[in-house]
Protein backbone atom coordinates (compact mmCIF):
# COMPACT_ATOMS: atom_id res chain seq x y z
CA UNK A 1 0.00 0.00 0.00
CA UNK A 2 2.68 2.34 0.94
CA UNK A 3 4.53 2.23 -2.06
CA UNK A 4 1.35 3.38 -4.50
CA UNK A 5 0.97 6.32 -2.12
CA UNK A 6 3.79 7.75 -3.87
CA UNK A 7 1.77 8.22 -7.33
CA UNK A 8 -0.49 10.39 -5.25
CA UNK A 9 2.51 12.97 -4.27
CA UNK A 10 4.05 15.77 -6.28
CA UNK A 11 7.80 15.56 -7.36
CA UNK A 12 9.78 14.89 -10.23
CA UNK A 13 9.52 11.64 -11.70
CA UNK A 14 13.48 10.77 -10.42
CA UNK A 15 12.08 11.64 -6.64
CA UNK A 16 9.00 9.89 -6.82
CA UNK A 17 10.67 6.60 -8.12
CA UNK A 18 13.84 6.81 -5.50
CA UNK A 19 10.92 7.04 -2.95
CA UNK A 20 9.01 4.25 -4.36
CA UNK A 21 11.77 2.20 -4.29
CA UNK A 22 12.97 2.93 -0.84
CA UNK A 23 9.37 2.45 0.27
CA UNK A 24 9.24 -1.36 -1.52
CA UNK A 25 13.12 -1.67 0.18
CA UNK A 26 11.19 -0.69 3.54
CA UNK A 27 8.45 -2.69 3.57
CA UNK A 28 10.00 -5.85 1.90
CA UNK A 29 8.78 -5.87 -1.26
CA UNK A 30 12.03 -5.37 -2.59
CA UNK A 31 15.73 -6.02 -2.13
CA UNK A 32 18.26 -3.41 -1.31
CA UNK A 33 20.35 -5.33 -4.33
CA UNK A 34 17.02 -4.97 -6.76
CA UNK A 35 16.84 -1.15 -5.68
CA UNK A 36 19.84 -0.55 -6.44
CA UNK A 37 19.94 -2.00 -10.10
CA UNK A 38 16.88 -0.46 -10.77
CA UNK A 39 17.99 3.31 -9.86
CA UNK A 40 21.25 3.11 -10.88
CA UNK A 41 23.24 3.28 -7.81
CA UNK A 42 25.51 1.39 -5.46
CA UNK A 43 24.62 0.13 -2.18
CA UNK A 44 26.58 2.83 0.14
CA UNK A 45 24.89 5.40 -2.21
CA UNK A 46 21.70 3.75 -1.61
CA UNK A 47 22.12 3.10 2.22
CA UNK A 48 22.94 7.09 2.12
CA UNK A 49 19.86 8.49 0.09
CA UNK A 50 17.54 6.07 2.46
CA UNK A 51 19.23 8.17 5.37
CA UNK A 52 18.84 11.51 3.86
CA UNK A 53 14.89 10.35 3.09
CA UNK A 54 14.18 9.19 6.73
CA UNK A 55 16.26 12.31 8.18
CA UNK A 56 13.64 14.27 6.02
CA UNK A 57 10.44 12.80 7.14
CA UNK A 58 11.42 12.68 10.81
CA UNK A 59 12.45 16.90 10.79
CA UNK A 60 8.92 17.46 8.53
CA UNK A 61 6.96 15.31 11.34
CA UNK A 62 8.32 17.39 13.89
CA UNK A 63 5.58 19.03 16.31
CA UNK A 64 6.01 22.82 15.03
CA UNK A 65 4.53 25.92 17.02
CA UNK A 66 0.84 27.06 15.99
CA UNK A 67 -0.42 29.54 14.31
CA UNK A 68 1.37 31.53 11.65
CA UNK A 69 4.90 32.06 11.80
CA UNK A 70 5.93 35.58 12.88
CA UNK A 71 7.30 37.87 10.11
CA UNK A 72 10.75 38.76 9.84
CA UNK A 73 12.40 41.54 10.82
CA UNK A 74 12.95 42.73 7.37
CA UNK A 75 9.74 42.24 6.16
CA UNK A 76 8.20 44.33 8.73
CA UNK A 77 10.48 46.79 8.16
CA UNK A 78 10.18 46.95 4.59
CA UNK A 79 6.86 47.45 4.83
CA UNK A 80 7.16 50.55 7.99
CA UNK A 81 9.12 52.10 4.92
CA UNK A 82 6.32 51.26 2.12
CA UNK A 83 3.43 53.15 4.46
CA UNK A 84 5.89 55.73 5.40
CA UNK A 85 6.08 56.45 2.12
CA UNK A 86 2.53 56.52 1.44
CA UNK A 87 1.72 58.65 3.95
CA UNK A 88 3.69 61.23 3.03
CA UNK A 89 2.62 61.22 -0.78
CA UNK A 90 -0.89 61.57 0.72
CA UNK A 91 -0.20 64.55 3.19
CA UNK A 92 1.28 66.16 0.04
CA UNK A 93 -1.90 65.36 -1.84
CA UNK A 94 -3.94 66.69 0.82
CA UNK A 95 -1.99 69.88 0.98
CA UNK A 96 -2.17 70.83 -2.73
CA UNK A 97 -6.71 69.76 -2.65
CA UNK A 98 -6.43 72.42 0.34
CA UNK A 99 -4.58 74.96 -1.42
CA UNK A 100 -6.79 74.62 -4.70
CA UNK A 101 -9.77 75.26 -2.48
CA UNK A 102 -8.35 78.25 -0.49
CA UNK A 103 -7.70 79.71 -4.22
CA UNK A 104 -11.36 78.70 -5.77
CA UNK A 105 -12.63 80.48 -2.59
CA UNK A 106 -10.52 83.60 -2.21
CA UNK A 107 -10.36 84.18 -6.29
CA UNK A 108 -13.26 82.71 -7.53
CA UNK A 109 -12.66 84.26 -11.13
CA UNK A 110 -9.17 82.12 -11.64
CA UNK A 111 -10.85 78.62 -11.64
CA UNK A 112 -11.59 77.50 -14.39
CA UNK A 113 -15.09 76.01 -15.03
CA UNK A 114 -15.68 72.32 -16.10
CA UNK A 115 -15.16 71.81 -19.68
CA UNK A 116 -18.15 70.51 -21.56
CA UNK A 117 -20.36 71.78 -18.89
CA UNK A 118 -22.46 75.51 -19.88
CA UNK A 119 -23.22 77.62 -16.60
CA UNK A 120 -27.11 77.93 -15.95
CA UNK A 121 -26.95 81.82 -16.86
CA UNK A 122 -25.86 81.12 -20.10
CA UNK A 123 -28.30 78.45 -21.04
CA UNK A 124 -31.25 81.30 -20.46
CA UNK A 125 -29.82 84.07 -21.88
CA UNK A 126 -29.31 82.02 -25.05
CA UNK A 127 -32.75 80.64 -25.16
CA UNK A 128 -33.98 83.92 -24.89
CA UNK A 129 -36.76 83.25 -22.10
CA UNK A 130 -36.54 81.72 -19.13
CA UNK A 131 -38.93 83.72 -16.20
CA UNK A 132 -37.59 86.69 -16.52
CA UNK A 133 -38.58 87.49 -20.06
CA UNK A 134 -42.02 85.72 -19.20
CA UNK A 135 -42.68 88.83 -15.91
CA UNK A 136 -41.41 91.20 -18.61
CA UNK A 137 -44.12 90.70 -21.71
CA UNK A 138 -46.85 89.60 -19.16
CA UNK A 139 -46.31 93.00 -17.37
CA UNK A 140 -46.16 95.17 -20.45
CA UNK A 141 -49.37 93.53 -22.04
CA UNK A 142 -51.40 94.40 -19.14
CA UNK A 143 -50.63 98.37 -19.46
Amino acid sequence: MGPRLVDETEGSDQACRRLKVMLETISGQKKIAEACEELGISAAQFHKLRNKMMQGALLSLEPAAPGRPRATNEAVEERVVGMQDEIRQLRIELRAAQIREEIALLMPHLVKAPEGREKKTNRKARSGGGSGGTRAKSGGSSS
